[in-house]
């Protein structure tokens, strides 16, 4: 990598860690499920964000609600959140005034509102006191943010409980994966009484349906009492919704998208650049994974894009990411794309990719297998997990194991806020286990949390610990030992700086 990408990391890596060095990830992940995710399906809760713990370290200023943490799905048995009736907006038309005189804690909307890309809607919607005030919103046919207010002219304070959109008649599925809701600049989500909020939503364009503008955001509120929090029925909640167009080919003319079909190697492991695509709004390099590779592709480590125009060069570093795990767009996980920021170079002479490794693994060894009754790990995915034995300080059972590791050599990546964030070096586990006999079980959740042990933590010096609880269910013990859990995702940096010259006219 070259010299100035290495200064640039390491300055923004020292202004993560600083934010997150004392935040516990897994403390507020274990708090959430269980309290207001209560009776929720597992399924339904897990938590798709890679790199939560360095989201939460920014948590006092933004807020991301359910499609990260879960409320419980609305039962339909009960009365309709809907009924909601839309109007045009009848508030003086300021221009976006209220997002430009307060700095956004979307750095990303906030560029695209700085360059007028907005585009106005000014449709509201009313139910039950509330009032939605849709602003604007923008689309390049990739992304797609929504800036919209809440007014609450009750005498009760609610929450944003949930959200759906419908692009056509095309509604994308729960549980949202990709979608964010977050708060413009405030730091509370809770209106009070007579009170309005602003807000940001965000999501990915479906890019398998048939070309519509039509578009249908529909926002449901929440009563904030314990028992609205964690009730799933509807009679605590009520729906705001409101149709416009968004014309996801609007930028047709200002977009470039270059054709590349060329692969990049790192670590034998090869990976096809398909094609670099130019926005208004982003730069998106789409990816695939060679299915013949004999390991699992998790992440390229620090990519870095470097255009070039005559005498003009414009590097892009900590692209955000857009795969199965976080999106619809991706049903197959070898298909990954990362987005850079906007550059003003879309007509490049050259465009380079460069990165310093990959995070991978062989998929044989993607599993834990241990003893419960011997409290021995027989096979873990990598060799440096160190088991915690001081179990009784950190609230933990006797039938479960703690495991420690220290990692290193962190990445670095955008989040949908345009925020830097390190990227999440923990383990993901499957939501089934197999014991000695061949029998699948479900995997259950704690009815405690335990106490400060689990996630990761990052420290000044770019490293950091990441603690894991193999707790499987009360009656685990019981079960013909040894029990094999799969781990869906891990991090296993190989270090291997390579590039690859995507395009030139030369």
């Amino acid at each position: 990598m070259l010299e100035k990408e290495e200064d640039i990391l390491k300055q923004d890596a020292r202004e993560v860690n600083q934010n997150a060095e004392t935040i516990r990830e897994m403390k507020i992940y274990n708090a959430m499920r269980s309290g207001v995710a209560q009776g929720k399906k597992r399924s339904q809760r897990r938590l798709y964000s890679y790199g939560a713990g360095a989201v939460f370290a920014t948590a006092a200023a933004i807020f991301l609600i359910f499609f990260s943490i879960g409320l419980p799905a609305g039962d339909t048995g009960d009365s309709d959140p809907g009924g909601s009736v839309q109007v045009a907006n009848t508030k003086s038309w300021d221009h976006f005034a209220a997002y430009r005189n307060q700095p956004l804690h979307n750095r990303l909307v906030a560029d695209i509102l700085e360059r007028d890309l907005i585009q106005p809607v000014r449709q509201s919607a009313t139910n039950k006191g509330y009032r939605m005030n849709v602003d604007g919103a923008v689309t390049d046919g990739r992304k797609v943010y929504i800036l919209f207010s809440v007014q609450n002219d009750t005498d009760k304070e609610v929450t944003p409980a949930d959200t759906k959109i419908q692009f056509g008649n095309f509604e994308v599925p729960y549980p949202h994966r990709g979608a964010a809701l977050e708060m413009a600049y405030d730091s509370d989500s809770r209106i009070p009484p007579g009170q309005s909020k602003d807000f940001i939503y965000s999501t990915n364009y479906p890019a398998s349906i048939a070309y519509s503008k039509d578009v249908k955001f529909t926002l449901i509120l929440t009563g904030t009492s314990d028992q609205a929090l964690t009730s799933s029925s509807n009679k605590y909640r009520t729906a705001l919704e409101v149709s416009f167009e968004l014309d996801p080919a609007r930028f047709k003319d200002q977009e470039r998208t270059l054709s590349v079909n060329r692969t990049l190697t790192v670590d034998g492991q090869k990976i096809k650049v398909r094609q670099v695509q130019y926005t208004p709004l982003n730069t998106y390099v789409d990816l695939e994974y060679d299915k013949a590779n004999t390991k699992q592709m998790f992440s390229l480590l620090n990519p870095v894009l470097i255009a070039a125009t005559g005498s003009q060069t414009d590097k892009l570093v900590y692209p955000g990411r857009i795969t199965a795990d976080n999106s619809e767009v991706y049903k197959d996980y070898s298909q990954v794309t990362l987005v850079f920021r906007y550059t003003g170079l879309n007509h490049p002479d050259s465009t380079t990719l460069t990165v310093a490794g990959i995070s991978a693994l062989e998929p044989d060894r993607m599993k834990f297998v241990v003893d419960l009754n011997k409290q021995q790990v027989i096979e873990a995915p990598t060799d440096d997990f160190e088991m915690v034995t001081s179990k009784q300080e950190h609230n933990a059972t006797e039938d479960e194991i703690l495991l420690r590791r220290k990692v290193a050599n962190l990445s670095y990546y955008t989040d949908s806020q345009g925020a830097v964030q390190a990227e999440y070096t923990g383990a993901r586990l499957s939501d089934k286990f197999t014991d000695a006999n061949g029998q699948v079980h479900e995997r259950t959740n704690r009815e405690t949390a335990l106490h400060n042990f689990g996630g990761s933590t990052i420290s000044r010096d770019g490293t950091g610990i990441d603690e894991l609880s193999l707790f499987f269910d009360s009656q685990a013990a019981d079960y013909p030992q040894p029990l094999t859990i799969p781990v869906e995702r891990i991090w296993n940096p190989i270090l291997e700086k390579q590039s690859i010259e995507l395009f030139s006219k030369k």
